[in-house]
């Protein structure tokens, strides 16, 4: 079975290098694709501790919050995504949709606005903007 395998190389390379981001990265993919949200989220963490801005690694984190259903905890990791990828546009829009998950929409429109600025061509932007905007009148 591929997936047996491909979990044991994992689990190899994290044990011999217990210091790499990527290795940490992998197992934690590992588990969130078993479902398994503690030990996934507990690899993510390691893993945003070793090298903060690896890949999206604190929206990695905040994705499993709303899992969790702890959108707190998901708007604090989003923010930090954010933070560390200040060029990409997603971890604000997933925030944004957060907001507008909780009725906050004045506060996701703000984040919106300031990342259209920087994206003014990003459909998922433009899109969730809109519907905010909606929500609003």
């Amino acid at each position: 079975d591929k997936t047996r395998q491909y979990s044991k190389i994992i689990l190899t390379q994290l044990e011999e290098n217990h210091e790499s981001a990527r290795y940490n990265y992998q197992a934690a993919r590992m588990h969130l694709g078993r479902g398994d949200l503690k030990n996934a989220l507990a690899y993510f963490k390691k893993t945003a501790k070793l090298q903060p801005n690896y890949k999206l690694v604190f929206s990695e984190i905040a994705k499993i919050y709303l899992q969790m259903n702890d959108k707190n905890k998901a708007i604090e990791y989003f923010k930090k995504s954010i933070k560390n990828n200040p060029e990409n546009p997603s971890p604000a829009n997933n925030l944004a949709v957060v907001y507008m998950s909780m009725g906050k929409f004045e506060q996701a429109k703000k984040v919106l606005e300031g990342q259209l600025t920087k994206h003014p061509n990003n459909a998922a932007l433009k899109y969730n903007y809109e519907e905010c905007v909606k929500n609003l009148k």
